[in-house]
């Protein structure tokens, strides 16, 4: 039988059998798989995002930046964190294009780099959206303490004690714990209901900010910028050592991409609600601190309660009231997109095998993993309750970084491969303009620009590389410089973070600069051996611009933020992995399913399903019953005989 005959067959089977294996099989453990329903519309996930990313940020972090960091300059420190924020919310836009799936960057790892790394980022996602979802509740409570004048912490310390080891809080925090609980309850209503009641909270908290905006602008007083201290009153150091924190106000973005599997159109609905909450946030954040500089001297601020003292000074004690309601509204949709975003990462990794199978069971009623969203709020409750979240904050940005890194790394990796080895498209909205085969291809190195639709060819011009490459199968080359390029970027921002000393002198250490010059090389190295490759010419409803240039920067910008983490946080980080990779090497890679013919992971590279019959979970039917229908078809030379249930999905 010839290839196209067996590819179209091949496409005729699976096509007629998608719905039925979806609906009748079940997992390993003997769950039943069931079908999401696709609800949410392209304004409830941009709501998701925007707010996941304003709460504590707003109302707490600006007043700390702008005292301690970057005075005025906390403008441009926004500005800076914005941009490499929005660099790595690119990257998810294509990939929520290519992968409407959940479990975000878990997955997008998945199908591009391996399972192996696939598990790294995903169990660091987990512990990031447990440490983010603890720590806005501990904010949340305080900020109800603060109403009643400290009284239910003291309350609490006068009654239990306080606890004095290590990193575990001053206080039990139980009005933490319960509000994570209570939170965790209104999402086990279903995403529908859950997605109106985050809807609601975020519009608020966007009204109080716009309040914020133009009623402080009344007070703004321009001397407050330009006499004193100046903009600038920590220098260009001071605005980098603020965009480092501002950063990650930033996170939580990628909640939109969890949303894949229940957003209506997630094609489109992704890229856009990433691209429109990023730059209303970016937006916000700037105007919001740019207001508060203004009305008041950055050195007079209370990092406590910036901004309801600063309308204070002026008379307007009455708006802390306002303020007062968008902080608590804040706050509360960004637990809820952490508590949002955590089972549906727990469950990915379920589905597939590499933490326990029991976490996948999917409620027939509401349609989310109760089990693992109750778990997982148990768990954050238990971490807001006991531990000090402002020494663990740093510790959930380095899984953060690392898993921006790893997708803007799988962005270059996918547009360098071959079409027909990244067919991982989602739906109606995203064609192939080549033609792709059933089998991986072979390796070859074209002599003209001819091929350069199947992507990772060498380009003509670049023929000279081949003897320092060597032929390689399409796509190999640039993958390997993608990880020159992370690893080299580590090296160069170590250098500069830790022997800049050797650098700054009148007379720079001769090792210093030529090590500097050798690693600037190497990476303009690297991005030319990127650039001398074709891309594929996968039409998706979204693809970052100016590939692989944005995406290097990304990596860039997210290497060096992670090298000027604190020590202890990659020895905290060394043990959270060790934890992970004992589970994984114990557990997770007995039961993958990454060698099963078809995975939830696996089906992504093959034929699309319809958007209506997307579903939580894995399928676990196997390609052995398509290819005997195959095989039956090409012997008595007609079309395979499918099911009648088959023949009407067709």
């Amino acid at each position: 039988m010839t290839g196209g005959l067996r590819q179209r067959l091949m496409t005729e089977a699976w096509g007629g059998t998608w719905h039925r294996m979806w609906r009748t099989k079940k997992v390993a453990s003997g769950m039943m798989e069931t079908p999401l329903s696709r609800c949410l519309s392209t304004l409830d996930i941009t709501l998701l995002g925007i707010g996941h990313m304003v709460g504590a940020g707003i109302y707490v972090l600006t007043g700390t930046v702008a005292k301690d960091a970057a005075g005025p300059g906390i403008v441009l420190s926004f500005l800076l964190a914005g941009f490499a924020s929005f660099l790595s919310a690119l990257c998810y836009a294509e990939f929520g294009a290519r992968v409407p799936k959940a479990g975000s960057a878990y997955v997008y790892t998945y199908v591009s780099v391996g399972e192996f790394w696939a598990f790294v980022i995903g169990w660091n996602i987990i512990l990031e959206h447990m440490i983010g979802a603890a720590s806005v509740a501990r904010a949340w409570s305080g900020y109800v303490d603060s109403f009643f004048d400290k009284a239910l912490s003291n309350f609490t310390m006068s009654t239990i004690g306080t606890m004095h080891a290590g990193y575990l809080a001053p206080y039990p925090d139980f009005l933490a714990f319960f509000v994570t609980l209570v939170y965790c309850s209104f999402l086990t209503l279903g995403v529908k209901g859950s997605a109106y009641f985050n809807s609601i909270f975020t519009l608020i908290n966007l009204c109080v900010m716009g309040f914020v905006i133009v009623v402080g602008l009344y007070f703004a007083d321009f001397t407050n910028w330009t006499g004193g201290d100046g903009f600038l009153p920590y220098g260009m150091s001071g605005v980098v050592a603020g965009a480092a924190t501002c950063f990650y106000a930033f996170v939580g973005f990628d909640s939109i991409a969890t949303a894949g599997e229940e957003a209506k159109d997630p094609a489109r609905s992704i890229p856009r609600a990433t691209l429109v909450s990023m730059s209303v946030v970016t937006v916000g954040y700037v105007l919001v601190g740019a207001t508060l500089t203004l009305m008041v001297p950055y050195n007079t601020l209370n990092p406590a309660a910036a901004i309801p003292d600063a309308f204070a000074v002026h008379g307007a004690a009455w708006a802390k009231y306002v303020v007062s309601v968008g902080a608590l509204c804040g706050m509360t949709t960004t637990l809820f997109g952490s508590l949002f975003s955590l089972p549906r990462c727990v469950y990915a990794m379920a589905v597939d095998g590499l933490v326990f199978s029991w976490l996948a069971r999917v409620s027939d009623k509401t349609k989310v993993p109760i089990i693992t969203l109750l778990l997982c709020g148990f768990f954050s409750a238990l971490i807001a309750l006991l531990f000090d979240i402002e020494k663990l904050v740093e510790f959930m940005s380095i899984g953060t970084l690392m898993a921006y890194t790893i997708v803007s790394a799988s962005v270059i990796i996918l547009r360098y491969q071959p079409a027909s080895r990244c067919n991982i498209t989602s739906p109606s909205h995203s064609q192939v303009t080549t033609p792709t085969s059933v089998g991986p291809p072979s390796p070859t190195t074209p002599t003209d620009d001819a091929m350069k639709g199947d992507g990772g060819e060498l380009r003509s011009s670049f023929r000279w590389l081949l003897t320092l490459v060597g032929k390689r199968e399409p796509g190999v080359v640039a993958a390997y410089a993608v990880v020159i390029f992370t690893v080299f970027s580590a090296a160069l921002c170590s250098l500069v973070q830790f022997g800049g000393d050797f650098l700054a002198l009148p007379y720079p250490a001769v090792w210093a600069v030529f090590l500097c010059i050798f690693l600037v090389l190497a990476l303009i190295f690297s991005v030319m051996v990127i650039v001398a490759h074709h891309q594929n010419q996968l039409v998706l409803s979204f693809r970052v611009p100016l590939v692989p240039l944005l995406p290097l920067t990304s990596i860039f910008f997210n290497v060096g933020l992670m090298m000027h983490l604190n020590p202890m946080t990659w020895l905290r980080f060394v043990i959270w992995m060790a934890l992970g990779l004992l589970l994984y090497f114990t557990y997770g890679q007995h039961h993958s399913r990454e060698g099963e013919p078809v995975t939830s992971c696996s089906t992504l590279l093959s034929e699309p399903a319809p958007a209506g019959n997307t579903v939580f979970g894995s399928m676990q039917q196997t390609l052995s019953q398509v290819t005997s229908k195959i095989a039956s078809a090409s012997t008595e030379g007609k079309k395979p005989v499918l099911d009648q249930e088959d023949n009407d999905n067709l």
